[in-house]
């Protein structure tokens, strides 16, 4: 499915879209894509509900965005109750399509929709067993290796379109020193960071043990760390017994990444598993040269004109390349040229949007209501 190139903001009739998400907040990268997907979306004159679990944050926050909002008991991974319920709003509201995102938004939303005679799509935003997505008419991979990954497991190939996260690239009105200030670093340190959950598979303590490491090379040099999760606690400690807590800022999760970005020099992401990394996208957009590891879809974002792609799990490795960013103005430039270039180019919220409509007209086009199926 090639993605058109363009659409009138006015657009021909507008569709009747339902996002069924069952996150519990706005902060994952998943979550954060589908609100500014959304966001454009609506812009562009469609009309855009949600769904969202009972229980779970996500519905008070997209009523607060102003959308028309359902919530949906749902208690567990597929629940019957909840699909048959869900099945008859949608005829009711006469949806032109539903659009999943999460495993079991997408089982209990594609069952709903087969039910309703009505398209569902999901997106798969991680390296996800299919077997969520098995009742899906059409599933968007977020990128290339997580197409490949579904196709390994006997999903075809022409079920699956590949759409990029994207970003509202709206850049941050602060320069490198007012973002130090607000942060409370020095205006001529050395900084590196990066933003993501705390959890072991971001690799953070990679990345602590590699600041250890550029401290030696480069002394004073400061590591931002920006989000929360379960390990924040151990990642302090280590940084205690690394012996560099005094030059290790954890921010906690914050809304305002935008200005906090200006603040660093080089972006460093250790994750371990990764399937695009919207975060990097947001690096990139901000002018910042990126080190980041070897893994999932990075090498689809990440470019050798953008930055630096090292195996993952090896803290020398990620101090190596920062360094040697940190090292070569010229070539930090290039990449923050080259990076900002990118961002605009492929993965900006309009051109997230223009892929995932042409894949919901495609969808619907060759829908048959009647038997609620796809052509093949």
């Amino acid at each position: 499915m090639e993605a058109l190139e363009q659409e009138p903001v006015s657009g021909d009739r507008g569709l009747r879209i339902v996002q069924v998400c069952s996150a519990r907040s706005a902060t994952y990268g998943a979550v954060s894509s589908m609100l500014t997907l959304s966001e454009e979306l609506r812009r562009r004159g469609h009309e855009v509900r949600f769904v969202g679990f009972q229980g779970r944050g996500l519905a008070a926050h997209t009523r607060q965005l102003g959308y028309p909002t359902r919530e949906l008991r749902v208690r567990t991974k597929i629940d019957p109750v909840a699909v048959i319920r869900l099945a008859r709003w949608l005829r009711r509201e006469r949806c032109d399509v539903l659009h999943a995102h999460l495993s079991t938004s997408a089982v209990n939303g594609a069952l709903a929709a087969r039910l309703a005679r009505v398209p569902g799509i999901a997106t798969v935003h991680g390296m996800s067993g299919k077997l969520s997505f098995v009742a899906c008419h059409h599933l968007i991979a977020v990128s290339a290796p997580v197409q490949r990954h579904l196709v390994a497991q006997g999903v075809h190939e022409a079920k699956i379109s590949i759409v990029p996260n994207g970003l509202k690239l709206a850049g941050s009105s602060l320069g490198k020193k007012e973002a130090r200030e607000r942060l409370g670093l020095p205006p001529d340190a050395r900084v590196v960071g990066c933003v993501a959950r705390l959890t072991a598979l971001k690799g953070i303590d990679h990345l602590l043990a590699a600041h250890r490491r550029l401290i030696d090379d480069w002394p004073g040099v400061k590591c931002v760390v920006v989000g929360d999760g379960d390990l924040r606690d151990d990642l302090m400690s280590m940084a205690r017994s690394l012996g560099t807590q005094d030059h290790v800022l954890f921010t906690g999760y914050r809304r305002d990444v935008v200005d906090v970005l200006p603040a660093l020099d080089v972006f460093v992401f250790p994750t371990l598993r990764e399937a695009m990394g919207i975060a990097l996208v947001e690096a990139m957009a901000a002018g910042l040269p990126v080190v980041a590891t070897r893994v999932g879809g990075i090498p689809d974002v990440i470019t050798e004109e953008t930055g630096l792609l090292v195996n993952p799990g090896d803290p020398i490795a990620l101090a190596d390349a920062t360094s040697q960013i940190l090292g070569d103005p010229g070539l930090a430039r290039q990449m923050s040229d080259a990076g900002r270039i990118r961002a605009a180019d492929e993965f900006s919220d309009q051109r997230m949007a223009l892929r995932t409509l042409h894949v919901y007209r495609t969808v619907i086009s060759r829908f048959d209501r009647r038997e609620g199926l796809t052509a093949p």
